[in-house]
């Protein structure tokens, strides 16, 4: 006998995704050690999946598709967080300087929010007659763009398990949302097509979770490990052909931060890469090739007559005084002694 597509299956597969979403979810509000903005944006992204995905059975496998409209725009609340949460949360993880403002980062789920305080006056009319899912569903898409470019700008910067990871999780929400899109717009897929879907998604990203504990979360900027040696390598030679080209080391306002965005690679990588191939930290590397350079101009004849002060300040230091410390501490002479010892020489 022949079963086409049985109800109890598609709600089993269906079901399963939404509650292990929801459970991932809960898991991650109650860590504590090591808990980040980062682990918490992934478990609203989680949870805003879950009551969508949840709303999506519930509607498709009541009778006559019909479920009180609270439920629904709860549902549809939940589905306008799901894109700009994976937004904030690919800029958190993949930014190791990311820093999680209100005034800013709060403004992309005020449709979300909006949706969820008027949901006792909304009314299917606005979704369906007035083609609010619709908008919705095109202003989700609207924010894949900015996913795949952050995830594209960055991607190099994490380790080959959390690339993984992170292309599981920006294929996965890419999938569902055309799933429902598909169903929706084209009329391709039946409306339980992107439930099913997304419990693959979260089985895979729930594996990988367990496979490795930690690679949801924000690294630690104490940690050398996260990366490999090859990471490592890669970074410090691509930072180093960057600094002798651009002479980034003659900017006094240069920062680990600023210098990282010049390698497109995250500052705890970058920092992580400095530490382990030369030993020194942002600021003594960088200053060894001011050092450097300032020895090459109080050798040359061209620069006899220049003071000291206006070679450290072209070699990029801000003060004089840092310049004689860095100087000292580098070569064990003072810039005096330096020049003095070369015109006898």
């Amino acid at each position: 006998m022949h079963y086409e597509h049985p109800d109890e299956i598609l709600l089993l597969t269906s079901g399963v995704g939404a509650l292990q979403s929801a459970f991932f979810g809960m898991y991650l509000f109650t860590l504590k050690r090591g808990r980040h903005i980062t682990t918490l944006l992934l478990a609203f992204l989680l949870m805003a999946f879950s009551i969508r995905m949840m709303k999506s059975i519930g509607y498709y496998f009541a009778e006559g598709h019909a479920i009180p409209e609270l439920i629904q725009n709860f549902g549809y609340g939940a589905n306008l967080a799901i894109l700009p949460l994976l937004w904030l949360y690919l800029n958190a993880f993949l930014n190791q300087d990311y820093k999680f403002q209100w005034k800013w980062d709060g403004i992309h789920l005020l449709p979300s929010i909006v949706v969820i305080v008027l949901s006792p006056v909304i009314t299917s009319h606005f979704w369906m007659d007035q083609h609010g899912y619709t908008f919705s569903l095109l202003l989700m898409g609207a924010y894949l763009p900015f996913c795949f470019y952050v995830t594209q700008k960055r991607f190099r910067s994490i380790n080959g398990a959390q690339q993984i990871w992170i292309l599981c999780l920006v294929m996965g929400v890419t999938v569902v949302w055309a799933g429902y899109i598909a169903n929706f717009i084209f009329h391709l897929v039946p409306y339980i097509t992107a439930p099913v879907m997304f419990t693959f998604v979260v089985y895979f990203m729930t594996y990988l979770a367990l496979q490795q504990g930690n690679i949801f979360r924000r690294e630690s900027k104490n940690t050398i490990g996260t990366y490999s040696t090859a990471e490592l390598e890669r970074c410090y030679e691509k930072f180093q052909h960057v600094v002798e080209q651009r002479q980034l080391f003659k900017d006094p306002s240069l920062t680990l931060p600023k210098a990282a965005k010049q390698v497109v690679v995250s500052a705890h990588l970058l920092s992580a890469s400095i530490n382990k191939k030369s030993g020194q930290n942002f600021s003594d590397f960088i200053n060894t090739y001011r050092i450097n350079e300032a020895q090459r101009m109080l050798l040359k004849r061209e620069y006899d007559h220049q003071k000291i002060a206006a070679i450290a300040f072209e070699v990029g230091f801000n003060s004089l005084s840092a310049f004689n410390a860095s100087f000292k501490k580098i070569t064990a002479k003072t810039p005096s002694e330096f020049r003095r010892k070369a015109s006898v020489d």
